[in-house]
């Protein structure tokens, strides 16, 4: 069950997901148009620290905490574009996986 969608500009300003629905735990994404880097402990990515997620590359985050605090930057000088569709996930697991 789709719960929303979001848009997103990811640029040298370290974003967050911001449009996560109350009931969502989990989101399917896409990277369109540059490589981004991202973390979920807390701590801002940088363009050479975090994990990459490459350009046109697909990625799922599990679990509310991780929706909520995940982190994201560009990875390069060029802004790049995610969109995010959330729903429910009933599996428990948190974090994400990319590709």
């Amino acid at each position: 069950m789709s719960l929303g969608h979001e848009k997103l500009t990811v640029d040298a300003t370290v974003r967050t997901l911001q449009s996560v629905p109350t009931a969502s735990n989990y989101a399917v994404g896409k990277c369109e148009t540059a490589s981004i880097r991202f973390r979920t402990d807390g701590t801002d990515p940088a363009t050479a620290t975090g994990v990459l997620i490459a350009a046109n590359e697909n990625f799922r985050i599990y679990g509310q905490d991780v929706l909520n605090q995940i982190k994201f930057v560009e990875a390069t000088s060029t802004d790049a574009v995610i969109n995010v569709s959330y729903g429910t996930a009933n599996n428990g697991m948190h974090g994400v996986i990319v590709g």
